[in-house]
């Protein structure tokens, strides 16, 4: 190898490292949150023509305490392929992996919660073959006693807490702030949240 061969190759390093979208996640292939940061820069201003959704894997942890962590990667290749497959069909649909459980689709905001609810469907449909069928039937992943008052834990899902019209919030917090938000609706019976 000489110099120049390793010169090109940084040039060619620092053209790829300025779009963040050739970077992806390793575990789901989407983009990160460079990717996330920078298309939130574009979409951000035209909120209302545009939604930004905050997508969680609710009720992952007490699966794995019961089942262990075999599929754990599955689960979430699952649910990042059904965003992602499901974005393809929007034009300038963009989604990206926030954590390991979290991801954030930006869209026209039109149908959003007909697609979002269409991919919780899908995602539904796909998590029940990981469990068995008692726990399917009970629609409970745990069920334990606490200060004598039986708790349920239910299966997995996927949440959604979306941003479909200019809100306060500013730009630099709306992530950790609807990341906030799935927090409590991962809590509740709801499913989708509009801030």
């Amino acid at each position: 190898m000489s110099i120049a061969e390793a010169k090109k190759y940084i040039r060619d390093l620092h053209k790829r490292q300025e779009n963040p979208y050739l970077w992806p996640d390793f575990l789901t292939g989407l983009p990160d949150k460079a990717a996330i940061l920078s298309k939130l820069q574009e979409v951000y201003p035209k909120l209302g023509k545009y939604a930004i959704v905050y997508v969680r894997i609710a009720n992952i942890h007490p699966y794995l305490i019961k089942y262990g962590p075999d599929k754990h990667a599955d689960i979430i290749q699952w649910a990042a392929a059904i965003l992602k497959t499901s974005c393809d069909h929007c034009a300038g649909c963009f989604v990206g992996t926030a954590s390991t459980h979290d991801f954030v689709v930006m869209c026209e905001t039109r149908n959003i919660e007909k697609h979002m609810r269409e991919v919780q469907k899908d995602f539904n449909r796909q998590i029940q073959t990981y469990y068995v069928k008692e726990d399917l039937q009970n629609k409970t992943t745990l069920s334990f006693s606490r200060n004598g008052e039986m708790v349920h834990v239910g299966l997995i899902r996927l949440v959604a807490v979306i941003a479909a019209r200019p809100i306060e919030t500013e730009q630099t917090l709306l992530i950790r702030a609807m990341s906030k938000a799935c927090d409590e609706v991962e809590g509740g019976d709801e499913v989708m949240v509009l801030l």
